[in-house]
């Protein structure tokens, strides 16, 4: 018999669905990842929990578990420090349509709303011109990113995807140095590894134009934000877009809120209303194909840390 261990918020009707999905489950549900830590359980041997350090140091308390289904795609502050005997699956893809659509949200802003705001008076508003044509690399060409390529091509913008297993008419990281030159839009994508730490740091920002605008519902830690704000003040780059930042929140008054080629949201471009019953449905799914042996739906690539 297998113990789950589920942290988090669930209704009443898919915490019962989650115990009616296979006839040897015994659940247990947490509110929190401090509440399972002061009190584990040696029984639990799969734990449904969030992607991040917390959850990673929750599973040396736990000498049988064999098997991490996390809530969120990314697993940065977790991967590095599991064991290979701990299996790992995630939420890959669940939202890559909102946070797809707020990348092109934050764009949206940055060339159509702060050129012209509500409070620019009518002798000083400026013509602002078209996405179309617009060359747009986007670092990190997955899920996410494929779905921020096709809504891009929609409006007409010429798409660079970067990854990093690239497929034919793809480009490598490797290559990115030569891309930011061309770009006009870079948005980042991609995970948090040790290959992308820092991806965007000064060196890479001097490769913009002074009219090219960075976009990141990545991680914060793809980017110096130190570097970002000075080429941010300077006016060296057109603008940015920041869904991710450090800290989450910024406080008020901090230098990035104050730029008027900044727009800052907290970290809530995945945020759906109903996201933990579309996760819930995942675990299910997940948990059913553990019991009837077959493939587990988004496992980890272990190797490239995402």
């Amino acid at each position: 018999m297998d113990t789950l261990a589920v942290i988090g918020t669930l209704d009443d009707t898919w915490q019962e669905k989650i115990r009616q999905c296979r006839p040897d489950l015994n659940v247990l549900f947490y509110n929190t990842a401090h509440d399972l830590a002061a009190l584990p359980d040696p029984r639990i041997t799969i734990l449904a929990a969030g992607g991040g350090r917390a959850t990673g140091l929750l599973w040396p308390l736990l000498p049988n578990l064999r098997w991490i289904q996390t809530w969120s795609a990314g697993v940065d502050g977790l991967i590095e420090s599991l064991p290979d005997h701990v299996t790992l699956t995630t939420m890959k893809g669940l939202g890559q349509q909102t946070v797809a659509e707020h990348a092109m949200a934050l764009l949206l802003s940055l060339t159509r709303i702060l050129p012209n705001s509500a409070t620019t008076e009518r002798r000083c508003q400026v013509p602002l011109p078209s996405l179309a044509g617009l060359t747009q690399v986007i670092v990190g060409y997955g899920h996410i990113g494929q779905e921020i390529g096709r809504l891009s091509e929609a409006f007409g913008m010429k798409v660079m995807g970067v990854r990093n297993h690239p497929q034919p008419g793809q480009w490598a990281l490797s290559d990115l140095t030569q891309l930011l030159p061309l770009a006009d839009v870079v948005t980042l994508a991609c995970p948090l590894t040790e290959a992308t730490y820092r991806l965007m740091n000064e060196k890479s920002l001097s490769l913009l134009g002074p009219n090219a605008f960075l976009i990141n519902i990545a991680r914060a830690e793809v980017v110096d934000q130190e570097a970002l704000l000075h080429v941010l003040k300077t006016r060296a780059i057109g603008g940015a877009g920041l869904d991710v930042t450090t800290p989450e929140p910024l406080p008020a008054g901090h230098p990035l809120l104050q730029l008027p080629n900044v727009v800052v949201t907290p970290h809530v471009a995945g945020n759906l209303p109903d996201y933990m019953q579309r996760a819930a449905a995942i675990l299910i799914q997940n948990l059913e194909n553990d019991f009837n042996g077959r493939p587990l739906l988004n496992p980890a690539r272990r190797n490239d840390g995402y």
